[in-house]
């Protein structure tokens, strides 16, 4: 069930050109940047975008300019494990790791404890409209978001074609505390 709603929806995010996904994307950091969570954090990790998510790229750049410490993660496939490491150099800073996504170079990007993120901006496959998620299958986020500080917050970023009633989800599969689309910020009911 959970394999085959992964697969279509993964689907109909591929099915969008370039247009849509930077429009929408534009549209969705907007949203973001106006969020207090946003404004107040200090320290805020979030995703290099693969695979047509939502863009990252130009919300990264401006999070660095207005002075905050962003993070991406780097991570260990084999112990299933994310690192929180700090983002220095968008051009030059990058690599290509697991699963072929984009990550900081370990050299230029020293790591940051995970307590110390105020806000985790968090991929996803899809997601209800209660802030559940629906992530690819490797649980590495979940996992990850079970030992943020209790006031840290988190935002699911996702295009309309990404929400549902309902998804597939289990115990472990985290709600988080928003989710901005380009027509909606949704908070748990």
């Amino acid at each position: 069930m959970k394999k085959e709603f992964r697969k279509n929806v993964i689907m109909l995010r591929k099915e969008k050109n370039k247009d849509f996904i930077k429009h929408n994307s534009d549209i969705i950091t907007e949203k973001l940047l106006q969020l207090d969570c946003i404004k107040n954090a200090q320290t805020i990790m979030l995703y290099l975008d693969f695979n047509n998510e939502v863009a990252t790229d130009s919300l990264i750049t401006t999070l660095i300019n207005l002075g905050k410490t962003v993070a991406s993660p780097i991570t260990l496939k084999e112990e299933r494990k994310l690192i929180p490491s700090q983002i220095t150099d968008l051009e030059n800073g990058i690599q290509y790791g697991a699963y072929n996504i984009r990550e900081p170079k370990p050299e230029c990007s020293p790591a940051i404890d995970i307590k110390d993120l105020d806000v985790v901006i968090v991929p996803a496959v899809a997601y209800d409209k209660n802030c559940y998620r629906l992530g690819y299958g490797g649980g590495f986020y979940d996992r990850f978001l079970e030992n943020l500080r209790e006031d840290a917050v988190t935002v699911g970023i996702a295009f309309d074609l990404q929400v549902f009633d309902e998804v597939p989800k289990e115990d472990h599969d985290a709600q988080l505390n928003y989710l901005v689309t380009e027509s909606t910020i949704l908070t748990p009911k």
